[in-house]
């Protein structure tokens, strides 16, 4: 049942929010659409109007095109989401989840957002061996190697840095401004609505589901939706949005400082046979048992303090 957030003051002129009677559901996918619109189409003619003929590869000024990036994540997105949230009537506090968070699943989320790595890079190692050995595999990730080399060689030049200020401007890019925006938008807006209206495993499935296509990365998409979920899962058992936007800060400046340091993302050798890479297999196969005791232990943690919260009343 949606909550009806609208505060009764006793003003006969008061009336409700415009979108307060939406369905929450019907609601996520009114913020969907909207944010696809600003972000992917403004913020693409944005893009044009500014970069001119470098808009496919991002070249030209990069500095120009970072300030771009950061600004149509900001106006886009972020803006979007909180003025659909006071139309919707809702209390920003409560929707946002603005709280102090629970130090201990706040604790286990940032120490599952550093295990969380070595088990995504030993899964894409896996997944492009197996898509290889697939029939018509070779042809398969061909191309679907093809449809992304362009964004991947436009976004490797947006966060390629050459001196420290400049992978601080990176770090504020592809880490800061998506750390707040998305998690406003996933983990505020999209992930109470969702609550509203169904259970609170589904609700962290689906939100997580939707942050991974949001995305548009087809070889990531598995990763995003482990990502995603954690996310959301870490959110909800800590109570606070803070939560979310520090693990995902963690989670894009590794990426960032991994490009800046060694000069690619992970330290997999793709092209190798899986016997030169066993060292971090099985790293990702003992993070998995990690990772799977620390959503046990924060969820385990919340429900203590449930408990004792009820048991003080």
């Amino acid at each position: 049942m949606q909550e009806d957030n609208t505060q009764n003051t006793g003003n006969p002129f008061q009336h409700k929010a415009p979108l307060s009677g939406v369905h929450p559901a019907l609601f996520v996918l009114l913020v969907l659409f909207i944010v696809f619109v600003t972000y992917q189409i403004l913020g693409g003619v944005l893009a044009i109007i500014v970069l001119g003929k470098d808009v496919k590869s991002f070249g030209g000024d990069v500095v120009t095109t970072r300030l771009l990036v950061s600004f149509s994540q900001f106006m886009f997105i972020l803006v979007p989401a909180l003025i659909l949230s006071l139309l919707q009537g809702n209390i920003s506090g409560d929707v946002f989840r603005l709280k102090v968070p629970r130090a201990k699943p706040f604790w286990l989320g940032m120490l599952g957002i550093l295990v969380i790595q070595p088990v995504i890079q030993s899964y894409m190692l896996v997944q492009e061996k197996i898509l290889l050995s697939l029939p018509f595999g070779s042809g398969v990730m061909k191309m679907l190697k093809d449809f992304m080399d362009t964004f991947e060689a436009a976004t490797l030049n947006l966060v390629t840095a050459h001196n420290v200020p400049e992978f601080i401007a990176v770090v504020f890019v592809i880490a800061v401004t998506p750390a707040i925006c998305e998690e406003f938008l996933f983990r505020g807006l999209i992930f109470k609505n969702f609550e509203r209206s169904m259970p609170a495993g589904k609700s962290l499935f689906l939100t997580g589901f939707i942050f991974a296509i949001f995305h548009f990365h087809p070889f990531n998409i598995v990763p995003l939706i482990l990502l995603g979920f954690f996310l959301t899962y870490i959110v909800y058992y800590s109570g606070s949005i803070f939560t979310g936007v520090l693990a995902h800060f963690i989670n894009n400046y590794l990426s960032a400082y991994f490009i800046f340091r060694y000069g690619r993302e992970s330290f997999d050798k793709p092209d190798a046979p899986l016997s030169d890479n066993i060292p971090l297999l099985i790293a990702g196969a003992v993070s998995v048992l990690i990772f799977i005791a620390i959503l046990y232990g924060i969820k385990k943690t919340s429900s203590e303090k449930k408990d004792k919260i009820v048991v003080n009343v």
